[in-house]
């Protein structure tokens, strides 16, 4: 199942090139305000909203800022960490788990979800966000996510994207908007 969420490139979207590489954020706010069927301003207005709200650091998009903008923008969102610091193994594997049923259960209701990742599901040193749209179900078991992603430079290839649940499990940052 895919939901039908619109798509913003944080290169086709965003004038300012300085912003470009650092809009991933703010591109996946603004689908997931639009997904629920409120308006926004372009993604350079939201940006300027952004950094007078505080909501960029000099590590990215807060998940705390961008529930406050979006608030400015009439959306009531929630944030939620499946994630605990010194976590044993089994810890961090039920809390994956948890985290990824709470995704399912999302998407079961209609509603797609940003989740911090590392670029690309494979580079380790740099964190990311994507929206979640969809899932690939076989016989009851989650094979994987469709994702958008706002850092491509072919918005053909950035939409519905599919990612296995292994590697999703494997690199996910286990912290979500929705």
């Amino acid at each position: 199942m895919k939901l039908a969420i619109p798509y913003y490139s944080q290169f086709f979207d965003v004038t300012d090139a300085l912003w470009q590489p650092r809009a991933c954020g703010v591109s996946c706010l603004k689908m997931l305000i639009e997904a629920r069927g409120l308006k926004t301003p372009s993604l350079d207005m939201m940006i300027a909203d952004g950094i007078i709200l505080g909501a960029y650091s000099e590590n990215g998009w807060l998940h705390e800022g961008l529930i406050a903008l979006g608030k400015k923008y009439g959306a009531e969102l929630s944030r939620k960490e499946f994630r605990k610091k010194d976590a044993d193994v089994e810890t961090a594997e039920r809390l994956n788990k948890e985290g990824v049923e709470f995704i399912v259960q999302t998407l079961e209701e209609g509603n797609p979800i940003i989740v911090s990742v590392i670029k690309n599901f494979e580079v380790r040193d740099k964190f990311h966000m994507v929206v979640i749209v969809g899932m690939k179900k076989e016989v009851g078991e989650v094979q994987g996510f469709y994702y958008h992603d706002p850092d491509h430079k072919v918005r053909e290839e950035a939409e519905n994207l599919f990612v296995p649940i292994d590697i999703f499990r494997a690199n996910w940052r286990r912290m979500v908007i929705f």
